[in-house]
């Protein structure tokens, strides 16, 4: 295969350029999604529930303003409010507002029940402001629903037309805003404003991230190798790889999402790692001053290192594959993109670089990879491979205990699906998210729909029985319903003290009677997102102050319960669903596509060296990294998310190279008849060296995630670090411990000694 290479080099050169170019072409057709709901099957119970509720009471996706200041009944503050509302209500995206102006409010005088605005009229003075604070206290559809408990803030809420363009809407929002100044403090949330933030950010660390990883990697590079080679043919390979990786996306007819962010940063990284093993070894070929030729130490290199790049880069491709098994969309795509791009990665290393490589002059051998005289100083490789023998007795006992230590963590892992937590604390996104929890019941919503005569007395305090009990959970603050409504309009109709005051009506008939006042003085639309036209469907609301998925499942536990007896439940949705949905699927996307990974590795390790055990050897530096990645996790408070759930199998991908590497290197050198000391020397300061740098280019590939918009991409950075250092300590310190304490027959040389193997214990054992 090398002779062929160095033959048709210039051939290779030129089609590979010619086939990235033409392929990225297609990158200028990407585009950006940035909704949390399309990142999972559309099968889903939550998803295939909201969409039923949504084609009765229309879209749910709700946009809330947020106006905040010392006192929002203010003449200058309402003022303000009333004609903002006026205006965003004349955008043709926007289906209906919801303020203090628009809510009703429900009272009676002498026996006759009045539906008017909570504010006909701005009051002028305290005695006005205070007559209307002691109407909005008693109105249950307004008080916490519209304006807050202390009177601090008031909220303007926008239900959106299903197909409206969110970006440009938002737009005209802001400048309707910028057009009404004031003293108040503005704060808008909701899915539509977090989908437009996510948009906005994805394209900012597209923009900074990338580029950013690049320059990183170039100087890398050079402070690694010294020359120039070693920078720009890594580097070339790292950038032809991930535009091919890249292409796919937009040739699939994919979409750029928050986790398809990670795919050109990880080519960056892992794409690296091949080219770096080539350079590391053509700077020892040249460092032995043999006189070799461009040509003959090109076909060299090659020769050596195919079978172990291409092992270990097949073996990142398989780790990265399991994410096919995982229910995230985007996680799918980015095993197919990425694992593709690294096949190029491969092909280009192995092919492309070597045939670049022989084309240049030979260059100076570095000092410091020259032999040196046994009463030198040693270099910093050869004490650490002396630490490592010396020390091979005690290490697996302390990495053992260790990782026991570490790995409790894993008993306080939490799952996140939230998007708020997507943003930082300071973010404006997670500011008005907070406001909202505190002050307007949450911003996460589940829905109940029910179905039936919604002008029956039994159902509706069904309906009324399940809203309190909801209520009396810490974790509910606000409810709506149509039973809410009834109840409003009783106590206009009746006195304090009646029977039927803040009651629901014995008979069906006394209910209709009710409905009809409300439509002769009222307009029936101003309920329409908790009952229809037709009394058939109810909507029960209920907002959430705290958005874990702990939480949310504990309250669709709750309501399950109550539809397990009650027929006129039809169904429970809502994004706050959906999202404790998602973190359920992204748990059990994360122990599928863990468990297939490592069996994989296994597998193939196993085939690699023709040994069971080989394979066992493979995956005990990553079942450690993993204990201790998921471990510190939960003791840091790190919570599994969209992001965080792909990291165990890609590092299980990355990591296992390095095992594989040193172990391909331990085995050579014992078939040349070395030592067990003398060959976990040999392989720690000669191909740990190439491994050190692998492990240091993908920490350096990954770092710029730290500076990201999005707090999960800023904790799978560190964590990335921090499963890339436990890899690589299970590789160069963990497996030449175990390998010093015991024999194993693959890795012997023909006439294996008579000493006792891990092997043949094991195969005794069974």
């Amino acid at each position: 295969m090398e002779k062929k290479i160095i033959k048709f080099r210039w051939w290779i050169i030129g089609v590979s350029v010619i086939v990235t170019l033409g392929f990225s072409l297609v990158l200028t057709r990407l585009e950006i999604d940035p909704d949390l709901r399309n990142y999972f099957p559309k099968t889903m119970t939550s998803m295939v529930n909201t969409d039923r509720i949504e084609e009765v009471f229309g879209n749910q996706d709700l946009v809330m303003i947020i106006f905040e200041t010392d006192d929002v009944l203010r003449e200058q503050t309402l003022r303000r409010v009333r004609e903002v509302e006026k205006e965003i209500g004349r955008l043709g995206g926007v289906r209906r507002t919801l303020s203090l102006f628009s809510s009703r409010r429900i009272h009676g005088e002498e026996g006759i029940m009045y539906v008017e605005p909570v504010i006909d009229r701005l009051p002028r003075d305290e005695q006005e402001r205070n007559l209307l604070k002691d109407q909005i206290r008693d109105n249950d559809m307004v008080y916490e629903v519209v304006v807050s408990k202390d009177f601090r803030a008031t909220a303007l809420v926008l239900t959106l037309a299903k197909d409206v363009d969110e970006k440009a809407l938002f737009e005209q929002i802001q400048t309707i805003l910028s057009g009404h100044p004031g003293d108040e403090t503005i704060h808008l949330g909701g899915l539509p404003y977090i989908r437009q933030a996510i948009n906005k950010n994805i394209v900012r660390d597209g923009l900074v991230l990338i580029p950013l990883a690049l320059v990183i990697m170039l100087i890398f590079l050079y402070v690694v190798f010294r020359e120039w080679r070693g920078v720009w043919l890594p580097f070339l390979v790292v950038v032809m790889s991930a535009l091919l990786g890249l292409s796919l996306i937009p040739l699939l007819g994919w979409k750029f999402t928050l986790i398809t962010l990670l795919v050109p940063i990880l080519l960056i990284a892992v794409a690296n790692d091949y080219g770096i093993h080539m350079i590391a070894k053509y700077q020892e070929l040249n460092a032995s001053g043999n006189g070799r030729t461009m040509k003959q130490m090109s076909a060299m290199i090659t020769r050596s290192l195919w079978k172990p790049i291409l092992l270990t880069g097949l073996t990142t491709v398989a780790g990265i594959a399991a994410l096919l098994a995982h229910t995230l969309i985007p996680a799918r795509q980015m095993a197919v993109s990425a694992g593709i791009g690294i096949l190029f990665a491969i092909f280009f290393s192995l092919v492309l670089l070597p045939a670049l490589l022989s084309t240049l002059q030979r260059s100076a051998p570095l000092h410091h990879m020259k032999e040196k005289p046994a009463h030198q100083k040693r270099h910093v490789l050869d004490r650490f491979a002396a630490f490592v023998v010396r020390r091979s007795r005690i290490i697996p006992y302390v990495a053992l205990a260790l990782t026991l230590a570490v790995s409790t963590g894993i008993f306080f892992l939490r799952v996140d699906s939230n998007e708020e937590n997507f943003f930082p604390e300071k973010h404006e996104v997670k500011q008005a998210a907070g406001i909202i929890n505190d002050k307007f019941g949450g911003s996460e919503n589940i829905s109940v729909l029910f179905s039936g005569d919604m002008l029956d007395p039994v159902l509706l305090k069904n309906m009324e029985y399940y809203r309190q009990e909801l209520e009396n959970m810490k974790e509910i603050d606000l409810t709506l319903s149509f039973s809410g409504v009834v109840r409003e309009i009783s106590k206009a109709l009746n006195d304090p003290g009646d029977p039927l005051y803040d009651a629901i009506p014995p008979s069906r008939n006394a209910v209709a009677q009710y409905m009809e006042l409300y439509s002769m003085s009222g307009n029936p639309e101003d309920l329409e997102q908790l009952v229809d036209f037709n009394y058939e469907h109810a909507h029960l609301v209920v907002r959430i102050n705290d958005a874990t998925a702990e939480t949310i499942n504990k309250i669709v536990d709750r309501l399950e319960s109550f539809e397990k007896d009650d027929p006129s439940i039809a169904a429970i949705g809502g994004y706050g669903y959906v999202r404790a949905q998602l973190a359920n699927k992204v748990l059990m996307g994360q122990y599928y596509s863990l468990g297939i990974a490592l069996l994989i590795i296994f597998i193939l390790v196993s085939i690699i060296f023709k040994s069971p055990v080989a394979g066992l050897l493979g995956i005990t530096p990553l079942t450690v990294s993993i204990l201790v990645l998921f471990g510190l996790m939960g003791l840091t408070g790190i919570r599994l998310d969209v992001a965080t759930a792909l990291l165990s199998s890609m590092m299980i991908g990355v990591g296992v190279d390095y095992t594989i590497h040193f172990l391909w290197r331990y085995k050579e050198e014992r078939q040349n008849r070395l030592s067990k000391d003398e060959a976990v020397t040999r392989t720690i300061t000669t191909t740990g060296r190439g491994i050190i740098f692998n492990a240091l280019s993908v920490i350096v590939g990954f770092v710029v995630l730290l500076v990201s918009s999005f707090t999960p991409i800023r904790f799978f950075g560190i964590l990335v670090v921090v499963s890339v250092l436990s890899c690589l300590t299970g590789a160069m310190v963990i497996l030449p411990a175990i390998l010093m304490r015991f024999r194993f027959r693959f890795l012997e040389p023909q006439e294996a000694g008579r000493d006792r193997t891990l092997e043949g214990d094991l195969k005794q054992a069974g």
